[in-house]
C-alpha cells in the first residue's frame, strides 16, 4: 500500500476508535451507578494524542512535498506555479529500506545526498484548545515550503558545481590564526544596537586598536548607518551568517554568495573571511564555506554567554571566559564579543577595554626603567590587528601543523644505544653526552653507583677556554612571561635554550614558533613532566613511570616539537630544533637515560647553577643567585650552564636578567668579569663529548675521600 494512504488509513481507524469509545460510557451509566471519570480522562487524552499525531502529520507532509518541489524546481528550471500546475511531475515518497526515513525516487538530480531529519513539532499552546480532528484544513504546501533566494550572479547548477569541485573538503573553523606576529586579533558581532557599535568603536580609537566587524545580510541592509560608520573608522568589515538547523549545503553556498554580494555591491568590501553568528557549526556550514572558497573564522576566546546578559560589569564577566589560570590572551588567538547582547548598552565596549588591560598590557615588559608605552624601542607590547591586516603579513604567517614533507632531513632521530646494551656500556656513552648537576648523585637517582659518576661530569659547564655562558628556560607557560623573556634576550642580543614542556604547548604553537624566529634552541623538556627519578613516603627514589610510559613520553615530546619547528633551520642549514633534553627535576636513572638515548637524543643536558626562580622570594634574591653562579674567584665561570624556568612563578627571572645583561655590557673589554652569552647549539653539535680526559679521571681518583 503506498505510504501516503497507509498514514489516512491510521488515521481514520483512530478516529473511528475513539468515536465508539464516546459511546461506552454512557451504557455503562445506562447499566448502574458507574463512576466514568477515569474514562472520560482517557478520552480526552486520546483526543490530545490524536491532536499532536495530526499535527505531526501534516508537518512532515508539508516538510517533505516542500523538499520535492524545490528538487523538482531545481532540476527542470521551472517556477513554483508551473510545477503547482503539472502534479504528476512530483516524485512521490516511499519508504526507504531501513524503514525510518522518507526519501523521494531518484527523479531530480540530488545537490549533495545530505539527510535531515524531518522535524516535529508539537501543536501551539492557543491552538490546542480550537482545533479538533478534522476541522483543520490543511494549507497550501506551496505557501510555506522555504524557498531557496538566490544570489544574482550564479544559478544552482553553479552552485552543484562548485559542491562537486570541492570533493567534500570541510573548511577548519580557525580559532587562532597561525602566525609568530606579536597581535591578538578581536571580532565583533551584532549590529542591532547603535549606542553599542558606537561605544565599541569609540573603545577602538582610544587604544589604536583595529578589529574585524562580522556583519550579516540582514543588519546590511537595516542598519546601513552603523556598518558604514564601521568602515569609515578603518575597521574591516566581514561577513557573518546565520544558517539554520534544515539547510543543506548548497543553501548555505547560496547564502555566503548572496551576502558577500551585497557587502562588495554596497559597500565595496571583497572578503574570504566567513563567520558563524552562534551556535555548533555543522559539517554542512564547513562544506559550505570550504565550497565557496572562504575562511571560516571561530574564536579561541568567545565571551559571549547565554548568563551574562543581564551582569552589570566587564569586572564580573572577565574570570568566566578566560578562568583564574589563564593570565593573558594568546598571540593570534581570536577573541570575540558580541556589541548588542548585554543589558547595559557599553558592556561590550567596557569588557573589550577590560580584556586589554588585564589580559593584554600584561604581556608587555615595563620595569627596570623600560616602559613599553614611554621607550619607543621598547616593542614587548601586542598590537591589536583586524584578521586580514594579520592574514596580509605572510612573512609571519604558517601552517600548523607543519607537514611531514617540510621536515628537515637532520631532524631523522638515530638511536644511540642499543636496547641490549650493558649498564657498563650505558656509562661509557653517558660520559660522552650528559652535562650534569653537582647535587644529581646524592639524591634524584636510581640505578648509578658512585662508581658510576665517578665517569660521569657533574659539574655542569661546558667545555671551553672563553668567558662564555649559557641561559637555559624550562617548562612552558602563557605570552604574559616568555614574551618578557623574549623581550630581555631581544633586548640585548643574546641567544638561550628553551626546553620546551610539550603537553600544553599544543594549544599556542604560535608562541613557541615565535621563541625559534627569535633565534632560539629548542629542546625537550617531554610531555608531561614525569621526573625519572623521585623520592616516596619512606624517602627511597622510586621511578615515576615504566619503560613503556616514559619511552612514548620522551617520543610525544619530540614529535610535537617538529609539529611546530620542523622545517626551520638556521643559516648554516643546522635545525633550530635541537636533539638536548633536559631531565624534568634533573633527576636521571639507568632506565630513563636508556630511553632518551635509544630515542635519539644527542646530549642529556642539566646545568651548572639552578637559580630556583620559582621560589625566589624576592628581586635581589634572584639577583645574587644568577651573580653567584657567573663568577668564581672573581673571574667568569667558564661555560656555566643556567637553569631558569619561563613559567609566571619565575616572576623576576626578566627583570634580574635585563638588570645583570645591562651591567655587563658597561664593562670593559678584557674585564675578567665581563662574560658573554652563548649559543648552545653550536656547542652541542654531535661531535661534542662531555667525557673526562684520562688526566681528569686520574685526578678524581687521586682525590681524598673524605668521610660524610
Amino acid at each position: 500500500m503506498n505510504h501516503k494512504y497507509r498514514h489516512k488509513a491510521a488515521f481514520v481507524a483512530t478516529v473511528l476508535f475513539l468515536q465508539g469509545a464516546c459511546f461506552l460510557p454512557g451504557l455503562a451509566s445506562a447499566a448502574g451507578t458507574v463512576d466514568t471519570s477515569q474514562e472520560e480522562a482517557a478520552v480526552r487524552k486520546a483526543e490530545q494524542d490524536l491532536l499532536v499525531a495530526q499535527n505531526n502529520l501534516i508537518q512532515a507532509q508539508r516538510a517533505l512535498i516542500a523538499k520535492q518541489r524545490l528538487a523538482l524546481q531545481q532540476a527542470t528550471g521551472k517556477s513554483n506555479s508551473e510545477i503547482s500546475s503539472s502534479p504528476s511531475n512530483i516524485p512521490i515518497a516511499v519508504a526507504s529500506s531501513d524503514g525510518n526515513k522518507i526519501r523521494p525516487y531518484a527523479t531530480a538530480p540530488v545537490i549533495r545526498p545530505v539527510e535531515l531529519p524531518i522535524e516535529t513539532e508539537s501543536v501551539p499552546e492557543p491552538l490546542k484548545p480550537t482545533i479538533l480532528p478534522g476541522k483543520q484544513a490543511v494549507q497550501n504546501e506551496a505557501t510555506t515550503a522555504p524557498a531557496v533566494k538566490m544570489p544574482k550572479t550564479v544559478n544552482v547548477a553553479d552552485i552543484q558545481q562548485m559542491i562537486v569541485r570541492n570533493h567534500g573538503v570541510l573548511a577548519r573553523e580557525e580559532k587562532d590564526i597561525y602566525t609568530t606576529e606579536a597581535a591578538i586579533p578581536f571580532t565583533f558581532t551584532g549590529f542591532s544596537r547603535r549606542e553599542s557599535v558606537d561605544a565599541v568603536l569609540d573603545a577602538l580609537r582610544t587604544v589604536n586598536g583595529r578589529a574585524t566587524f562580522f556583519v550579516t545580510e540582514g543588519e546590511m541592509r537595516k542598519y546601513e548607518d552603523a556598518v558604514r560608520d564601521v568602515l569609515r573608522d578603518g575597521q574591516e568589515l566581514a561577513l557573518c551568517i546565520y544558517p539554520k538547523p534544515t539547510e543543506s549545503v548548497a543553501d548555505i553556498c547560496a547564502d555566503i554568495i548572496r551576502g558577500k554580494e551585497l557587502l562588495k555591491t554596497k559597500y565595496g568590501v571583497d572578503t574570504q573571511l566567513v563567520k558563524q553568528f552562534s551556535g555548533v557549526v555543522r559539517k554542512e556550514t564547513q562544506e559550505a564555506v570550504a565550497a565557496t572558497g572562504n575562511r571560516l573564522v571561530g574564536a579561541r576566546i568567545n565571551a559571549v554567554r547565554s548568563h551574562h546578559k543581564d551582569y552589570p560589569s566587564a569586572e564580573k564577566i572577565l574570570p568566566e571566559i578566560f578562568g583564574v589560570g589563564v593570565p593573558s590572551a594568546t598571540r593570534g588567538g581570536i577573541i570575540n564579543i558580541r556589541m548588542d547582547w548585554y543589558t547595559k548598552p557599553d558592556l561590550a565596549a567596557e569588557l573589550f577595554l577590560y580584556i586589554k588591560r588585564k589580559k593584554i598590557d600584561n604581556i608587555a615588559y615595563n620595569a627596570f626603567g623600560d616602559v613599553s608605552s614611554v621607550n619607543p624601542a621598547n616593542d614587548s607590547a601586542y598590537a591589536l590587528r583586524s584578521i586580514g591586516d594579520i592574514l596580509a603579513d605572510t612573512s609571519h604567517l604558517w601552517t600548523y601543523p607543519v607537514p611531514k614533507d617540510h621536515y628537515l632531513p637532520h631532524l631523522a632521530m638515530h638511536p644511540l644505544i642499543s636496547p641490549q646494551a650493558t649498564h657498563e656500556q650505558l656509562v661509557d656513552i653517558l660520559a660522552g653526552r650528559y652535562i650534569g648537576e653537582h647535587t644529581v648523585k646524592e639524591d634524584r637517582v636510581i640505578g648509578f653507583t658512585a662508581k658510576d659518576f665517578e665517569k660521569l661530569d657533574l659539574t655542569g659547564t661546558i667545555k671551553t677556554d672563553e668567558p662564555v655562558i649559557f641561559l637555559t628556560f624550562d617548562d612552558w607557560a602563557y605570552d604574559n612571561s616568555i614574551n618578557k623573556l623574549l623581550y630581555v634576550l631581544r633586548k640585548h642580543h643574546v641567544p638561550a635554550t628553551f626546553f620546551i614542556l610539550t603537553h600544553n604547548m599544543i594549544y599556542n604553537p604560535n608562541l613557541l614558533r615565535a621563541i625559534a624566529m627569535e633565534g632560539h634552541d629548542i629542546g625537550s623538556h617531554t610531555n608531561l613532566h614525569k621526573p625519572m627519578a623521585t623520592e616516596n613516603e619512606k624517602g627511597k627514589e622510586v621511578p615515576t613511570e615504566s619503560y613503556e610510559e616514559y619511552y612514548t613520553d620522551v617520543k610525544t615530546s619530540y614529535e610535537r616539537l617538529e609539529s611546530v619547528l620542523g622545517d626551520l633551520k638556521w643559516q648554516d642549514g643546522s635545525p633550530v630544533l635541537t636533539k638536548m633534553m633536559r631531565p624534568p627535576t634533573l633527576a636521571i636513572s639507568d632506565m630513563g637515560t636508556r630511553v632518551i638515548l635509544e630515542n635519539g637524543f644527542e646530549y642529556i643536558v642539566n646545568g651548572h647553577t639552578s637559580t630556583e626562580d620559582y621560589a625566589a622570594p624576592d628581586l635581589e634574591t634572584e639577583i645574587k643567585r644568577i651573580r653567584d653562579g657567573l663568577y668564581y674567584r672573581g673571574k667568569v665561570r667558564k661555560g656555566a650552564v643556567f637553569v631558569m624556568h619561563m613559567t609566571d612563578a619565575a616572576k623576576y627571572t626578566a627583570i634580574a636578567l635585563d638588570i645583570i645583561l645591562t651591567e655587563n655590557e658597561k664593562k670593559a673589554d678584557g674585564d675578567p668579569t665581563k662574560f658573554r652569552v652563548g649559543q648552545l647549539s653550536q656547542y652541542l653539535n654531535g661531535d661534542y663529548s662531555q667525557a673526562k680526559t684520562e688526566k681528569q679521571l686520574r685526578h678524581e681518583r687521586r682525590k681524598i675521600k673524605w668521610w660524610s
